[in-house]
């Protein structure tokens, strides 16, 4: 598998990669991104920032999709029920964000979204954070399952503006770059 940087031309099957996790989220019941988002506008703009990514198969195929960002999270100001592990005062870059993470079906279960952990892990090194930082609905539980895995420590609870949903209430996590 290979991670690298979405281009433009890339966003219908992005867009299709999306649709694959909304619906699998609906299967399990859980009404994060039932709303329509994440919308295409805001992939397109990913894309044009740098920080929509993909993964190839061994084939070439697009089976996966993620953001990872630089860019402090405005949503993450403010954290309730716990704290966060480092201290990145507004417009810090010390830390990088995962976002949007979505696995096509016919790629499930074969390890795909560790494969992006670990990979935006090294993206964040290099890009000088002390840290990542993900935040997931309470009902994802797979999502918690596998932060946990990957070493991940649940910091409390924020809101996200964008939600769409019944809840934007989020989890927070965040995981300590050594």
């Amino acid at each position: 598998m290979l991670l690298r940087k979405a281009d433009i031309s890339e966003i219908e099957r992005v867009m299709e990669i999306l649709a694959d996790g909304r619906e699998a989220l609906a299967a399990a019941g859980i009404d994060q991104w039932q709303g329509g988002y994440p919308y295409r506008d805001v992939i397109e703009r990913d894309i044009a920032l740098g920080q929509s990514y993909v993964v190839e198969d061994g084939d070439g195929g697009l089976i996966a999709t993620a953001v990872i960002s630089f860019l402090s999270e405005k949503d993450y100001l403010v954290i309730e029920g716990g704290e966060w592990l480092t201290d990145a005062p507004e417009g810090s870059e010390a830390y990088a964000v995962v976002h949007r993470v979505a696995v096509a079906h016919t790629a499930k279960g074969k390890g795909v979204a560790s494969f992006i952990l670990e990979g935006a892990e090294e993206i964040a090194k290099e890009g000088g954070a002390r840290s990542i930082r993900v935040d997931t609905h309470a009902d994802n539980t797979p999502m918690r399952k596998l932060l946990a895995k990957e070493g991940y420590t649940h910091c409390g609870t924020v809101y996200v503006s964008h939600a769409g949903e019944l809840s934007s209430a989020r989890m927070a996590f965040e995981k300590i770059l050594v």
